[in-house]
């Protein structure tokens, strides 16, 4: 993608960082203080910085898993909104694309476990404030496990839920159906992130943000499946034809 900068590699997969979120992160480091003053800024970075790590982990976990099931990872794209994983192609059985789009919300899991209940009681005799950040990333990471186990497609929860409709719908039709329900909760979350309005508060913009991802991608991913269908299936016609004309000449 233009205007992103690559920041090194995990498992041989390319990570790069868009360059808005180096625009937007200090604004997540000022949402990250537990106290005012640079130390508390000193914290806040390092809890941005962390929560971008973890989005990284959650979007290492869907390719590592992708590749063992034969793609090939383009990239991993950090963005404000999250991450995004890159692939030549998604797998195809649905009971790949399960495990798949499961092995991030996995990650996020673990992580959230790992943070909350080993590392904070860890931390927290030396450094509390780092172990407030400490428990504060485990707890997103908990959120980012179980949001994205919502069934909005093209989310991990929605992923699955095309998944299992595969085997009775075909693809395409699977693919429809998941788009028109993705964009159906990305409606809800815009609805959400303005309802404040009318009690006196403010819209949720980064809510808002989400659920316009949420609804252009659903609609993109449905596009390029629907291409897909249509390019086999005119490749199968054109076969069919060179089939038709070899059999005409041997007739």
């Amino acid at each position: 993608m233009a205007n992103s900068y690559s920041i090194g590699r995990i498992f041989g997969i390319p990570v790069r960082v868009h360059s808005t979120l180096l625009i937007f992160l200090p604004l997540f480091a000022v949402s990250f203080m537990p106290v005012r003053g640079a130390r508390g800024l000193f914290y806040g970075a390092l809890g941005a910085v962390g929560l971008f790590a973890s989005v990284a982990l959650h979007e290492v976990g869907h390719s590592l898993v992708a590749r063992a099931k034969g793609s090939r990872i383009l990239e991993i794209l950090l963005l404000p909104i999250g991450g995004m994983a890159r692939l030549d192609r998604m797998p195809h059985r649905p009971a790949d694309e399960i495990q798949t789009a499961l092995a991030g919300p996995a990650v996020s899991l673990l992580l959230g476990i790992a943070c909350v209940y080993f590392l904070t009681p860890l931390v927290y005799p030396a450094n509390q404030l780092l172990a407030v950040m400490v428990y504060t990333l485990g707890r997103i990471n908990f959120m980012l496990a179980f949001f994205n186990l919502i069934p909005s497609f093209p989310m991990d929860g929605g992923r699955v839920f095309r998944a299992a409709l595969v085997p009775r719908l075909g693809r395409l039709r699977a693919t429809r159906l998941a788009a028109t329900v993705g964009r159906g909760f990305a409606w809800l979350f815009g609805i959400w992130a303005v309802l404040p309005l009318f009690t006196g508060g403010s819209v949720d913009f980064f809510l808002l943000l989400i659920a316009f991802f949420i609804h252009q991608a659903a609609k993109a991913e449905a596009q390029q499946v629907e291409w897909e269908a249509y390019a086999q299936h005119m490749q199968q016609q054109q076969q069919a034809g060179i089939f038709d004309d070899l059999l005409h000449k041997w007739r």
